[in-house]
């Protein structure tokens, strides 16, 4: 039985060339979904306030009493704030997205959770969270400082922003090697999510899921953006009012 190792290992090399492709042609339908799906929200949202704006303009035009002058420019300042933050909010979407190159760098995890901790005690004195840190010292992954310090960031100001109003809130960062992969995960003991009801759109554009004055919708959909630009994944598990354990996993 004579064995043919020339076309043994040109297959080889034909299936992982295909499966490359495969991956590549993936990776850009996901990005063009991600485009259109932007596309209709900025239009749909910049529409609504420009609608809003023209009313209360033409509101002010027609009306010649000067106290309801004066709650039309109230309001308008209002829509016009309104405008200002989803414009910011839209170009920070856009920058995370069309920023292919990203660069990658070897960060100290540890140092940036200890980071986030002092940014959080020191920007809300009344709502200080409990943060426990079991991340090792010295622990290193590849991954981009910016959008390291923002995810961490959010994640925590989340926790608190849905914290359970009968307990004080906690949050417990953890490193571990799983499948040999890089792992951090964020857990909260907040008021939780409904997976069942919201799992397909808890990373949405504009979706909220509790009642919260400063709620937005958009940072859970810009850290996914940021973990998936690092070639890394993110998961949750939750349960309504117990808590949330989000899971990222590094791509080294």
């Amino acid at each position: 039985m004579i064995i043919d190792f020339y076309n043994i290992e040109n297959k080889e090399i034909t299936n992982k060339n295909y499966k490359k492709l495969l991956e590549m042609i993936e990776a850009q339908s996901e990005y063009n979904q991600r485009l259109v799906n932007f596309s209709y929200i900025v239009s749909h949202n910049l529409n609504s306030h420009a609608g809003n704006i023209k009313g209360l303009l033409d509101m002010i035009d027609s009306d010649e009493k000067q106290l309801e002058n004066s709650e039309a420019l109230s309001y308008l300042r209002m829509v016009s704030n309104d405008l200002n933050e989803t414009i910011a909010n839209l170009a920070q979407i856009v920058h995370v997205q069309n920023n292919l190159n990203v660069c990658k760098e070897p960060l100290d995890l540890n140092l940036f959770i200890e980071k986030n901790k002092n940014i959080i005690n020191n920007h809300d004195h009344d709502n200080k969270a409990i943060i426990i840190n079991n991340v090792a010292k010295e622990t290193v992954i590849n991954f981009n400082p910016a959008y390291l310090e923002s995810i961490l960031l959010n994640f925590s100001t989340n926790a608190i922003k849905y914290a359970h109003p009968d307990r004080f809130p906690i949050i417990e960062f953890n490193f571990f090697i799983e499948n040999g992969k890089k792992v951090l995960t964020i857990k909260d003991n907040g008021l939780g999510i409904d997976l069942e009801k919201y799992g397909d759109l808890l990373f949405g554009m504009y979706k909220t899921f509790h009642k919260h004055e400063k709620a937005n919708g958009i940072g859970l959909y810009i850290t996914k953006n940021q973990v998936e630009a690092m070639n890394g994944k993110i998961t949750v598990e939750s349960k309504v009012g117990v808590g949330s354990t989000f899971k990222i996993i590094f791509s080294d």
